[in-house]
């Protein structure tokens, strides 16, 4: 899998997050909503849920959505506008789901009951959502990062927002600063929630690589019986020294041990037959490929 470290793209997202996204203004709005370029892109028909709550057994306060190379993000401002949160975040879900989509999100026993009570699964169904849990750990990608916030102080931030809204209600000569703190609080939970999407894509790419890899393998492919078939045809047609390079490429590959003992008889017996009808130098220029044929599949 290409290392995603080395890529520009990498560079560009981690330089947007040193942006102030959530100003004082934002405020205002019920939510704050966002549409970041990923450095990486994942295949059509993949969509990835990542919720943040406050808690376990808390609301959810931010929904992003991985598709294509672009993570969109809805950050909730005010606990008290959950509802039109909530509205805007099933509207765009609303939009991106396709029957034929995969849909993943992370670590099943917390966001299957979180994206149920949210309305998610009234759209996409009880069993659409795949866990990448089963394919990573998320945790582990991309910690050369600066992410502002660890998982377990989303709670700490979002209390803190919810404070600091009560406390502008009776202390009206300190708003400013305090909607400076409260656009801190939440510019730092909005870019936690996209680093978060970011490595559950990371997570749903590797898987498929890891399944593009296993559908390619060469150990799918029986190159014994291949080599084999040029090895009879090329000995026929009175190639020889190119025939016992293929009866002993055969006979090196690991797949020749599987043979019957009949088998590996014959091939045997037809490389004899070839090398002696080689001249001495076709020979000598034989014998150095086979040699260069062996050490290479002993260093496999």
């Amino acid at each position: 899998m290409l290392e995603i470290s080395n890529q520009p793209e990498l560079w560009i997202f981690s330089n947007s997050l040193s942006e102030k996204w959530i100003t004082e203004d934002d405020l205002k709005n019920p939510f704050f909503e966002r549409q970041v370029t990923m450095p990486i892109s994942l295949p059509s028909g993949t969509a990835i849920f990542k919720i943040e709550s406050d808690g376990t057994q808390g609301d959810v306060i931010s929904f992003s959505v991985a598709h294509s190379s672009e993570i969109h993000l809805f950050q909730l401002l005010d606990l008290s506008q959950a509802s039109e949160f909530k509205q805007r975040v099933l509207s765009f879900v609303n939009t991106v789901y396709n029957e034929n989509f995969d849909f993943f999100s992370y670590l099943q026993p917390y966001f299957l009951p979180k994206l149920r009570e949210f309305g998610v699964m009234d759209i996409l169904g009880e069993s659409s959502i795949q866990d990448l849990a089963n394919y990573g750990v998320k945790s582990r990608i991309l910690q050369r990062i600066s992410d502002p916030i660890q998982g377990y102080e989303v709670p700490q931030y979002w209390r803190v927002n919810r404070s600091l809204i009560t406390l502008v209600k009776t202390d009206i000569h300190n708003e400013k600063r305090i909607n400076s703190l409260r656009s801190t609080i939440c510019d730092r939970l909005a870019k936690h929630a996209v680093i978060e999407s970011l490595r559950c894509s990371v997570i749903a790419l590797k898987h498929y690589a890891d399944l593009l890899d296993g559908m390619t393998s060469e150990s799918k492919i029986e190159y014994a019986d291949e080599y084999l078939e040029l090895a009879e045809g090329l000995y026929q047609l009175g190639e020889y020294q190119d025939s016992a390079v293929f009866y002993s490429k055969c006979l090196s590959h690991s797949n020749f041990e599987n043979k019957s003992e009949d088998v590996r008889n014959n091939i045997l017996a037809a490389l004899k037959s070839s090398i002696e009808q080689l001249e001495p130098q076709e020979f000598l220029e034989y014998a150095l490929f086979a040699a260069r044929v062996a050490r290479g599949y002993e260093e496999k």
